[in-house]
């Protein structure tokens, strides 16, 4: 008993603080004997509170922390997650939602699995919903593969990245609602990462291919 309470008078309160992008705020603390035992860990805040706006509560950040340092733990965001609930409020009838879910890599070589979201302002037809969905998935991909994974962050946080794929699919169709519903970090091996580049090229032949069978349908009618 007397060993117990001697391990748990050792135990002390760490800070964990959010990575430079969110000003290193502290996102919570926790009390441990060992402060290495917190690497690994991970946490979520509501972006509203780290970035001190309210109309930000439906998206919740992710985070890990990597290592510790003057006896407060460092981490990094593995994620950005809309709250489900709010993802359906947007969903209204007579509206077309595309729903999509693919891998992309950074010019910094990190992989992220992407899951943007899209409602037009009314229905539309199959051939629209294939032009929109291929850009969406051309647009995101072009996108993140020239930006670093903190600039794509940034830009998702502050709305640009949404902001500028609403532009680009406004020209072939309304867009009522664009958003990135979740974003987040994948490991990749090397077998992985021929996979995904195998898998774009196939996915890059099919999309040509629809092209071509969409301008003979267009010629037709």
């Amino acid at each position: 008993m007397a060993e117990q309470l001697a391990k748990i008078k050792k135990k002390q309160w760490y800070p964990i603080l959010a990575p430079k992008l969110f000003n290193n705020t502290m996102l919570g603390e926790t009390i441990v004997a060992d402060p290495q035992t917190m690497v690994g860990k991970t946490l979520s805040n509501s972006l509203m509170n780290l970035a001190n706006d309210v109309k930000r509560q439906n998206v919740n950040i992710h985070f890990k922390v990597i290592s510790v340092e003057d006896n407060k733990a460092k981490t990094v965001v593995t994620g950005y997650e809309m709250i489900n609930s709010s993802v359906k409020r947007l969903v209204r009838r007579d509206c077309e939602k595309i729903d999509l879910s693919f891998n992309c890599e950074t010019v910094d070589n990190l992989w992220l699995r992407i899951k943007p979201v899209v409602i037009t302002r009314s229905a539309v037809k199959g051939a629209v919903a294939a032009r929109l969905r291929r850009n969406i998935v051309k647009f995101v991909t072009e996108f993140v593969k020239k930006n670093s994974y903190e600039q794509v962050l940034t830009d998702l946080i502050t709305y640009k990245l949404q902001s500028e794929m609403r532009a680009v699919l406004n020209k072939i169709y309304p867009v009522k609602v664009c958003e990135i519903r979740y974003l987040g970090t994948e490991a990749r091996d090397k077998k992985q990462v021929q996979e995904a580049t195998q898998e774009a090229k196939e996915e890059v032949k099919e999309e040509a291919k629809a092209e071509v069978q969409e301008e003979k349908a267009e010629v037709q009618n």
